[in-house]
């Protein structure tokens, strides 16, 4: 699945600079699609007129005495919740309220006479199309950052407003300073104005209880999580710690729950001492389950938990931080933005430490059972994407007209039915032709094309399941592609082998890694503006932290251990034509006798690649190697469960028409080969018999 930033804000106001496949630097127009609106020509069908809503807006914050001094000249609007999620609850989506804009990685800023729209490339169409006219659209990297548009737009004692809940501690710091070098004012808000003026029909959070991931699952007694906890807590010099990352916490605790769209997650917060583990929750959504489960009841040993409700956070945590020497305060690191503001100012300032959080790192470290469970699941999803492209196969085939949505809609139909499925991972990323290019486009009844013979088809999902999290990437053609389509295909197949076939010392980055991939790439002179890998959970984030494979990171200490799992996919884009992109999860290993000293991978995603897509005569002997053994792993394993169900036979004959294995010289050993190479061999014995009146002749 194509990445996010983990610094939501941060991510839009750091130096960045986005260039073309040629390597120049890509400044994209800034006109709007039919803005300004025109007379007699419709708006897009999926634009969302929000001129009210930032009307309303704008009253409020002219409202002096409700921000402790002159009325604010401009309020910022990320697109995360408390928790600084990727993914938020409907009652959350305040930027998407405010602006109409539905996907995620956006941030807004309005003020009494402009509305301004950061987005990501890959959203830029899908924000044009959903934006109204009220909206300037700025693409992050291809224009002024948050903190220079600011500067430029106003003059010293302006004040610039921001909820102090929703932006982490290091992107407020960032743009305090940036902001008081120009003697601009950064305001701190804490009650959200998009709250005071969001009360009809505003939805409610989700209210279903969360439950127990059971041990068969989890590998560890939660009890024993939160010891190693604290001692890690303890070797960072720390005498607590406040657990913000919904992640984290149903890590910890081996719960699970409903409150974040794709992410099995209870909305809470967690505090950690050497004696006492603190839970602040919505407590009607703990089942009797889950509070014997956390010994709820009479709770005074260090192995239970005092439940509070949610927001006695904002009040406890000031108070229990007295006793404490030093509080352990989590800092940004990729897919994690760290404690808020809010959470970061409730501790006094001598008793602060910011560091990354040593539960991330355990998270990452997968224990026996959850590396087993990964690649269990894995084999059911991949059989699942077996049935999913072969019935599509089938339909195309049959003459069934097919939409990019019909195909989603199918996705998420079949994960649903697989054995242990908790529900979809991530919204089903469903590209044909030039959709395709766009890396993280998902289809709306609006957007949606019709799939013919002529172009590539990206299909980017995955799900959960109770003993592990997917995310696979394939790309299939239903008719014969173009040399261009071939080519591009295959570079991003050799991208994928060579990082899945790397092995390397234990003391190398992620960006020094990335590289292998880029390169066969690089030689075609293209290179993909996202990152190459992400970390991925046991039925936990499908973007899991710390780990970010790209290059372009200005400093990054994150190496990968034996028993991280990662995403391997590379992928190409040309804009307005057709994308390619190959998605595989791989499990970090040691390499074979080197005590732990050197790692490599092996792959647990088992979907074969489409071979009327590649040129086999590019790939290296040991980029062959490799594909054969990966293709005989999915026969073996895939084709297994495919045969425990009649149903998936079709799944079956797809998978094995696929998977036949490869000369060195590139040929393909199909069984057509195969026959015509064994008539000939026996023609030709029996003329060289017969020619010499050999006795063998009459063998035969």
């Amino acid at each position: 699945m194509k990445m996010k930033s983990v610094c939501i804000l941060l991510f839009y106001i750091l130096t960045t600079t986005a260039y073309d496949q040629n390597g120049d630097f890509n400044e994209r127009p800034t006109g709007r699609k039919l803005c300004p609106p025109m007379e007699n020509i419709p708006q897009p069908i999926n634009r969302v007129n929000t001129s009210a809503i930032l009307q309303e807006l704008r009253k409020e914050m002219k409202k002096a005495k409700a921000y402790h001094g002159p009325p604010l000249d401009a309020y910022i609007i990320p697109d995360t919740d408390e928790h600084q999620n990727e993914e938020v609850a409907d009652h959350d989506k305040r930027l998407k309220y405010v602006s109409g804009f539905s996907g995620t990685g956006g941030i807004a800023v309005v003020t009494q006479t402009k509305a301004i729209f950061w987005t990501e490339w890959m959203y830029y169409k899908q924000a044009d199309e959903e934006l109204s006219c009220d909206w300037q659209l700025l693409v992050r990297g291809e224009s002024k950052r948050l903190d220079e548009w600011l500067v430029d737009e106003f003059k010293p004692n302006a004040r610039v407003a921001v909820d102090l809940k929703l932006i982490s501690n290091g992107d407020w710091e960032f743009l305090y300073r940036a902001l008081a070098n120009e003697s601009i004012i950064l305001v701190p808000i804490n009650n959200n104005i998009i709250d005071l003026i969001w009360v009809e029909n505003r939805p409610s959070y989700p209210m279903r209880e969360a439950y127990v991931w059971p041990l068969e699952y989890a590998g560890k007694k939660w009890e024993n999580k939160l010891d190693e906890t604290r001692e890690k807590i303890k070797e960072m010099g720390c005498d607590a710690m406040v657990v913000t990352a919904l992640d984290e916490i149903a890590w910890l605790l081996n719960i699970r729950g409903y409150d974040i769209p794709y992410g099995p997650f209870l909305k809470s917060y967690a505090i950690v001492s050497k004696d006492q583990l603190h839970l602040y929750t919505d407590q009607e959504k703990l089942s009797m389950s889950v509070r014997q489960h956390l010994h709820t009841d009479n709770c005074f040993s260090a192995h239970c938990a005092r439940v509070h409700d949610y927001e006695a956070i904002w009040t406890d945590l000031r108070t229990l931080s007295q006793v404490w020497r030093k509080v352990l305060v989590p800092s940004a690191t990729e897919f994690n933005s760290g404690a808020s503001r809010c959470i970061y100012i409730l501790i006094q300032a001598d008793k602060r430490k910011q560091a990354p959080s040593p539960i991330m790192y355990m998270i990452a470290e997968k224990n026996p059972v959850e590396k087993q469970g990964m690649r269990y699941s894995h084999v059911r999803d991949s059989a699942a994407m077996c049935n999913i492209l072969a019935k599509l196969n089938e339909q195309f085939r049959n003459g069934q007209q097919l939409t990019e949505l019909a195909v989603a809609n199918m996705v998420d139909k079949y994960r649903d039915e697989q054995n242990h499925s908790r529900g979809a991972s991530f919204r089903s990323i469903v590209g044909y032709g030039p959709n395709g290019a766009i890396p993280h486009y998902t289809p709306s009844p609006a957007t949606s094309l019709k799939l013919d013979h002529m172009s590539t088809l990206v299909i980017d999902s995955g799900a959960h399941y109770w003993d592990g999290t997917t995310d696979v990437t394939r790309t299939v053609h239903f008719g014969q592609p173009s040399t261009v389509q071939i080519e591009a295909y295959t570079r991003v197949l050799m991208a994928s082998i060579d990082l899945a076939s790397f092995s390397f010392p234990c003391t190398l980055t992620l960006n020094q890694i990335d590289v292998i991939a880029r390169a066969p790439l690089w030689d075609f002179s293209y290179d993909y503006k996202h990152g190459t890998g992400h970390g991925i959970g046991v039925f936990l984030k499908v973007h899991e932290p710390p780990v970010n494979m790209y290059y372009g990171q200005k400093s990054s200490d994150v190496v990968l251990k034996e028993g991280y799992f990662i995403s391997d996919e590379p992928g190409y884009y040309k804009e307005n034509h057709f994308g390619v992109r190959l998605e595989t999860i791989l499990e970090v290993i040691p390499k074979n006798e080197t005590a732990g000293k050197y790692l490599t991978f092996t792959p647990i995603t088992l979907v074969p690649f489409e071979p009327k897509l590649i040129d086999y005569y590019m790939l290296s002997p040991k980029q062959v190697r490799w594909l054969n053994a990966y293709n005989d792993k999915i026969r073996k394993e895939v084709g297994a469960e495919l045969l425990k169900n009649n149903r998936s036979r079709l799944g079956y004959e797809w998978m094995m028409a696929r998977t036949h294995p490869v000369f060195s010289d590139g040929r393909r050993n199909n069984g057509r080969y195969l026959a015509i190479v064994a008539a000939a061999a026996v023609a030709l014995f029996v003329s060289a018999a017969t020619a010499v009146d050999s006795p063998i002749q009459t063998l035969i």
